[in-house]
Formats: structure tokens, sequence, C-alpha cells
């Protein structure tokens, strides 16, 4: 149905109930307001009103997707814990699916993906240390390394034992060293687009100190933006603004924290590494243009893994075609 079908349909409504005045009056309120949301983004300069709209709308998809928030605290790394959840808590009805966030994303990542997950698995779906609603602390140590170990933690808390796993970017890299430390304990394990090998890419990333999020201003943001997905889905232009002030407002905790994590001493030695221990999947979309396709060959002979590869996605494909990616994963995990 389009928009002009829409109208027409809302016409014949109100004219057949006699009530061609309310309507009128109706529409007239819907232009008005729409004026006065257009104005007040206008003069939003620090863009509450914005980030109000992405926050209520995460929250809306998690709500579709049946998630809940759940927090608590950690006191051995001093910060409140927050994931989202399909159920209040864990038991063995169903099998457990841990999904692991990239560098400067959220839980709320997985929020379109977790609507078709949800119906098979209860999730928990974390914010990492520094990201989402979990504190940064200039004085954190933010190395893949530290992640795993609160996640370890944080799994411990909720009586998370066996579990598959995804991860994507560096929940991907987190995803085959938590593979390395607790083999028996998880099920099966996705990699999408995972970061992590000594390639010559990120030797040369870390020799020339290349940050893909050290932002100044908007033009960084949205050259990253680009970098990150070939199909990302709508988003209204004021939202990705209040984004890009996001980003710019956090740059150095984001300088900070890239530091740690990209550190190739912690990197997989290309053509010197085996990862075992449980069935596994790569999933890599050709588009990825934060991480090269050469870097896809070296996980694909580390891992004995399924490999599905998607020609016209890039770094984030389970945001970018959810309905595809969801479909092999589920079909992967179930099987």
């Amino acid at each position: 149905m389009t928009f002009l079908d829409v109208v027409g349909l809302y016409l014949i409504i109100f004219i057949l109930l006699g009530d061609f005045m309310y309507l009128v009056v109706g529409s007239l309120s819907v232009v008005f307001v729409v004026v006065v949301c257009f104005v007040a983004l206008k003069l939003d300069t620090t863009f509450t009103i914005a980030n109000s709209f992405y926050n209520a709308a995460n929250a809306i998809e998690a709500k579709l997707a049946k998630l809940k928030i759940y927090r608590s605290f950690n006191e051995n790394f001093g910060v409140s814990t927050h994931y989202l959840s399909n159920v209040s808590s864990f038991d063995n009805t169903k099998p457990v699916v841990v999904l692991l966030h990239g560098f400067s994303a959220d839980k709320y990542i997985w929020n379109r993906i977790s609507l078709r997950l949800a119906k098979h698995y209860q999730l928990f779906i974390p914010d990492l240390l520094g990201h989402g609603d979990t504190e940064y602390n200039q004085e954190q140590n933010y190395s893949t390394k530290r992640q795993c170990e609160f996640l370890v933690e944080f799994l411990a808390s909720v009586e998370i034992d066996r579990f598959h796993i995804i991860g994507n970017s560096m929940g991907g890299l987190m995803t085959a060293q938590l593979l390395e430390m607790m083999p028996e304990r998880i099920i099966k394990a996705v990699l999408i687009d995972p970061a992590g090998v000594r390639s010559d890419f990120s030797l040369q990333m870390a020799k020339t100190n290349q940050n893909p999020f050290n932002h100044y201003n908007e033009e960084d943001f949205f050259y990253f933006y680009d970098l990150v997905m070939a199909k990302p889905p709508y988003m209204p232009k004021f939202i990705l603004r209040a984004l890009a002030h996001k980003y710019i407002s956090r740059r150095e905790q984001y300088v900070h924290m890239f530091r740690d994590f990209f550190n190739p001493d912690d990197f997989y030695e290309q053509d010197k590494h085996k990862i075992g221990g449980c069935k596994t999947m790569l999933i890599w979309g050709v588009n990825d243009k934060l991480m090269p396709v050469d870097d896809y060959m070296i996980w694909q002979n580390m891992l004995d893994s399924e490999t599905v590869i998607y020609e016209d996605l890039g770094h984030m494909p389970m945001v970018e075609d959810v309905r595809r990616v969801s479909r092999d994963i589920i079909t992967f995990l179930s099987n």
C-alpha cells in the first residue's frame, strides 16, 4: 500500500462516518505536531530530543523482541552491569545464546535479530566494559582479555553454564578467546566479521596509530558510518547527527579503549594458530570496509568452521540483512 492509498482510505472512512470536520481538525493537529517537532529538532543543538527519539526506538525494538533490561553490580570491576534478556532467569528449558557486540556498539545492536532468536533460545545480551550503560573508567584496561574476564564473571552471576555464543567484530575476537578459555562450556559459536588477526592490515594500522573511532567532527563520523555497513537500515539524518555528536563527545574514551583493544600483540598469528573446541560458523560480509577480505581467509584457516559469505553485505551483516542472517544462524545452531 502506497502513501496515497493510505490517505485515500483515511478520507473514505471518515467521510462515510459523516465526521469530515473531525478529519480536518485531526489532520491539522497532525500537521501542527509535525511542524512543532521539525522546529524543535532544528533548535535542538544539544541533540537532547534526537537522543530521546533514538533511545525510545531502541526500547520499543527491544520490547517487540520481548527483551527486558536487567541490572546488577560487579564488585570486582566496580561497575554496574546491564543486559537484555527474554527470560528473568536462565534454566534448561531452552538453550542459552550469548550475543557479544563490537567496539563502540551496545546491547541494542542485537534487537532485530533477537526478535527471531527469542522464539528458540534464552538470550543473554550484555553491555561490555565501557560500552552502552556500563560505565567507562579511565583507569580501566579495555583489552579483550580483560573484557573476557568481565564476561566470565557476568555469566557466573546470572548462573549460565553451557551456551551458544555469537560475536561481531570485537565480540567475534572475544568469542574465539572464550573458545580457548572454556571449550567445554560452549556448544556452538558464530563469529561475524571478527577482528583480531595479526595481518598486514592490522599491523599497519597499529604502526600508524590509525583509529576509525577517533572523531573530531560530523564528517569523521559519516565517513566511519559508511565503512561499517554496506546496506545500513534507514535512520533519519537527525538521529545520525545525534550519534555523530555522541561519538565526538566520547572521543578520548574511544581513543583509550581502542588502544587497549586493538593491540596486535594480543591478536592471533596467521598460519600459526588453530582454534577448536566446538562447532563454529564464520560469517563474513565481502563489502566489509573495516576488515579486509584477507583477514577472512586467515580466520577460515584458523577455524574448523562452516562458512557463510554475503557478497552484498558489510561489517555488520546481522544488522544489514536480519532475515537472511538470522535464518542461517538458526539453521546452524539447531542442526
